[in-house]
């Protein structure tokens, strides 16, 4: 839902029904505090990609924020591509307190022993001036369970390694800063001083979609702006207000991406065509994946979006 759990309104162990009135999937949530502008926030970046071997028993997070100084950039996105958790510390989505709350997490998870990954996706820039990074994962237990949600520190690679996608870049960096609006921390893109970014041309864009903001809207806005006809979405995660997909949905008030993946076309002129492909974790912890339906799923708290020229 957001890039850091830390945040004002209360928690809750398990799926516990609110007193207040459900939304349906795919309702806009007006949050209680001041909105802000403008609601996305992009920054254009060259970039480049790497794959990325960690080892059994490395930290997950100590691993992914050190990209940062090894690949000697300050922002990164990160698909997760292969590979086994050792110990997994986690939350999922939960509902909020009241009306004017609806969304928040779960108290902490722990799943101990190997378990296979089936996505994950990772931003990664700073907080309070050090390294940080926010990471949403799916995994397949050893019992054959689906799980997913909100990795917390603490989370360390399986016996057989783990293998990343990595998109560095070079233009940009990412700070996670507390959201008047949300009331959560939340990353948002700024230009870095690199001192060749303005005679490369651009080829990808780092952007931050707040709340209410439909997702293929705004990627479609994102294309736009950039002057990408054609466009490739990958590494992205957030929240929607549950999730509506062409086949079936997922709850309000929040889920969370594991990962967004799709393709855009025709975005400069008068008919654009996206597909975007997805997998969330609900307010019950359970695991959906399918086609999102266009022009239904608004963000819940925060996306962070990584589109591609191509």
């Amino acid at each position: 839902m957001t890039d850091d759990t830390a945040q004002a309104h209360d928690t809750t162990t398990a799926h516990e029904s609110p007193g207040y009135r459900l939304g349906e999937p795919g309702d806009v949530v007006i949050h209680a505090g001041p909105r802000q502008s403008p609601r996305i926030v992009s920054v254009p970046t060259r970039h480049s990609e790497h794959l990325i071997d960690l080892a059994a028993g490395e930290d997950l997070f100590d691993s992914v924020t050190g990209l940062l100084e090894s690949l000697d950039v300050s922002g990164l996105m990160v698909e997760f591509a292969d590979g086994e958790f050792g110990r997994i510390d986690y939350v999922y989505p939960a509902y909020g307190p009241d009306a004017e709350h609806p969304m928040s997490f779960t108290s902490e998870f722990h799943h101990d022993g190997p378990a296979e990954l089936r996505h994950a996706s990772a931003t990664v820039g700073k907080k309070d001036g050090v390294p940080f990074t926010h990471i949403h994962a799916s995994w397949l237990t050893g019992e054959g369970l689906v799980k997913g949600g909100h990795l917390l520190p603490g989370t360390l690679v399986g016996p057989k390694g783990m293998r990343l996608r990595v998109f560095a870049l070079a233009d940009a960096q990412q700070f996670s800063e507390a959201d008047p609006e949300t009331g959560f921390f939340a990353f948002a893109p700024t230009a870095t001083d690199s001192p060749t970014s303005e005679s490369v041309p651009s080829s990808a864009v780092i952007s931050r979609v707040r709340p209410g903001e439909l997702i293929d809207d705004a990627i479609v806005a994102i294309c736009r702006a950039a002057g990408f006809d054609t466009a490739e979405v990958r590494a992205s995660l957030g929240s929607t207000t549950g999730t509506v997909f062409t086949d079936s949905s997922a709850p309000w008030p929040a889920v969370e991406f594991t990962h967004l993946t799709g393709s855009v076309s025709g975005a400069l002129g008068d008919n654009s065509q996206v597909s975007l492909e997805g997998e969330v974790v609900d307010v019950a912890g359970e695991v959906h994946t399918g086609q999102l339906a266009l022009g239904a799923n608004p963000v819940a708290v925060t996306f962070e979006l990584l589109v591609l020229s191509r």
